[in-house]
């Protein structure tokens, strides 16, 4: 269904923009009129380039919490939010699910068919909603998550962003030395009759230019790699060899594992139905396949703590709190206090990996660049020492 974009008139005269979803310019006007809005501009969108990031998708729950506090339904409150957001393919995305909430869908198969916008978090927390009627507190719960997800990925994003400041300035200048200075210095000894170029210099010149276009040439595959899953499985099983950051990954995944746990827990399911819904939204199989064999001791009658003692991926201070809540019948508490300890130290090791790729960057870049300025320059140090003798 194509997406039109309008500016209208509202009742109190006051002008508002949005999408919506309709067969035709027809219909998009008379959906408008029917909610006593005076189009002004009704336009269809025939190219979208804006995506749907996870703080547009922040921004919705934010909005869709705020609403249903406020007593108002579902429905209206989804209906509301893209009248005024200006993301069409969210909108349009929105607009479909309000259509099958009125055709009688729950509210987990409708965001379901929006999967390639809502993760299987979002789509399992509200799938659990209508097992447990508890709608606004799961969607604030979702919210919440929500935040604490985006803060974690804008502090990678602070972490990595000088280190990759620094690889691109000392590839530009590595990249201008070797192809400026380079020949002139080649030029300049050629030319005054020297008999023999020193091998370092030579080096720098003809196979340095090599390793470098190799360089790119191994980026380039990589990118590629990224544009299929089969790819970026596989490149994903060579990122978690890394120590820090392959530990990095795991204690993301557990923390997501915990929170979404203690969310379901918070919602009244029971545990076995809390447990299903976070296993399923986990997306590292290494994780993954620990956690089945957790569930699978759970049901062939272990207690919850012995069966998560024959985790190797999970920590003795996670093992510890789940001993603890189950003896003391709280374990609601348990996870919360899991996943708070477990984001703590994942900030903390997202600063020291950003620290310690600072460092190295700018050591290794220094010294290549020390390297090359060596091998180019010492030709013309010694050339001058000779023409002074």
């Amino acid at each position: 269904m194509p997406i039109y974009r309008y500016k209208i008139l509202t009742a109190d005269g006051l002008q508002k923009n949005g999408s919506i979803l309709a067969d035709d310019y027809k219909c998009a006007y008379d959906v408008l009129h029917a909610k006593n809005f005076q189009p002004l501009e009704i336009k269809k969108v025939y190219f979208i380039s804006k995506k749907v990031t996870l703080e547009d998708i922040l921004t919705f729950f934010l909005h869709i919490s705020f609403q249903l506090k406020c007593g108002a339904g579902i429905n209206e409150a989804i209906e509301s939010f893209a009248d005024f957001y200006e993301n069409d393919v969210l909108n349009a995305a929105l607009l479909n699910i309000s259509n099958f909430l009125k055709k009688g869908e729950s509210i987990g198969e409708a965001f379901e068919k929006c999967n390639f916008i809502f993760d299987n978090v979002i789509i399992g927390l509200l799938k659990s909603a209508e097992d447990t009627g508890n709608t606004t507190e799961i969607i604030s719960n979702i919210m919440n998550f929500l935040k604490l997800q985006t803060d974690w990925k804008n502090n990678v994003k602070r972490a990595i962003a000088y280190p990759i400041f620094i690889t691109i300035v000392a590839l530009l200048v590595l990249a201008l030395s070797i192809g400026i200075l380079g020949p002139q210095i080649i030029s300049l000894l050629q030319s005054n009759n020297t008999e023999e170029i020193p091998m370092l210099t030579l080096f720098t010149i003809n196979i340095l230019p090599q390793i470098f276009k190799a360089l790119f040439l191994a980026l380039a595959i990589l990118s590629f790699c990224f544009c299929n899953q089969a790819g970026r499985d596989f490149l994903f099983r060579i990122v978690l060899k890394i120590p820090k950051i392959g530990k990095l990954i795991i204690k993301i995944s557990l923390w997501q594992f915990c929170k979404i746990l203690h969310i379901a827990l918070d919602a009244k399911l029971d545990f076995m139905q809390a447990l299903d819904l976070a296993i399923g939204t986990i997306k590292l199989n290494l994780l993954k396949r620990e956690l089945e064999n957790i569930r699978c001791n759970i049901i062939n009658g272990y207690k919850i703590s012995e069966s998560f003692f024959g985790g190797k991926l999970i920590s003795k201070e996670i093992l510890m709190a789940i001993y603890v809540g189950e003896e003391g019948n709280e374990l609601v508490n348990s996870f919360n206090h899991i996943s708070e300890n477990q984001y703590k130290e994942i900030l903390f090791d997202i600063k020291s990996l950003g620290q310690i790729l600072s460092i190295g960057l700018t050591i290794s870049t220094g010294l290549i660049f020390v390297f090359i300025l060596c091998s180019l320059f010492y030709p013309i140090y010694s050339y001058v020492e000779v023409v002074g003798v």
